[in-house]
Formats: structure tokens, sequence, C-alpha cells
């Protein structure tokens, strides 16, 4: 994966740890009587990133605190850790390789 749009998926990490609604995996419409089953390329493509931010959010907890701490700085907000630029690219680095080796983009 390119580091670009790891950012990009960062980003909505980031949004999506701000919602209230993680949205655990549950179809937002239902089926109903209609019978189809197809689904629209903008669903896949949704359900594709809502993948790739369930992985960075599972691979987060490989992190060692402070490096989990600098993330969440930057994209959450929090407390800057000592040592916050050196701790996050680090962080990121790792993040980067354990959703590369998981996820085939």
């Amino acid at each position: 994966m390119h580091y670009d749009l790891f950012l990009d998926y960062m980003g909505m990490w980031s949004r999506w740890m701000k919602s209230e609604d993680h949205k655990l995996g549950y179809p937002q419409r239902s089926i109903g009587m209609s019978g189809s089953s197809s689904t629209s390329f903008d669903d896949m493509i949704e359900e594709a990133d809502s993948e790739i931010i369930r992985t960075i959010n599972s691979c987060m907890d490989s992190l060692n605190p402070e490096e989990v701490n600098a993330i969440w700085a930057r994209y959450l907000g929090t407390k800057r850790p000592m040592y916050y630029e050196l701790k996050l690219q680090v962080a990121l680095d790792k993040l980067l390789d354990m959703v590369s080796s998981r996820i085939q983009i």
C-alpha cells in the first residue's frame, strides 16, 4: 500500500473513531421483500474501506502504548507524548507494514 493511500485511510480511521456509531457490520438497510441481492459499486467500495479501517484498528493493538498515544495525539487530538514526532513516525511505519501484510491492494 502506498504511504499516501495509507494516510488517507488513517484519516478515515480518525473519522470512524470520532463517530458515535462504529457500525458493527450490520447492513444499513434490509433487502426486505424485494428479493434482490445485488450490491451497488459504492456499497462494495464502502465495505472494502470499512474492512481496511477495522484492520487498522485491530493492528493498533500490536503497537506499544507510547506509539498508540502518538497516533491518538495526531489523529484524535489527545495529548502529545514526549518525542512525539519520532514515536509517530515509527508507529505509522509499523502500522503500514502490518496493514499491508493483511490487506492486498
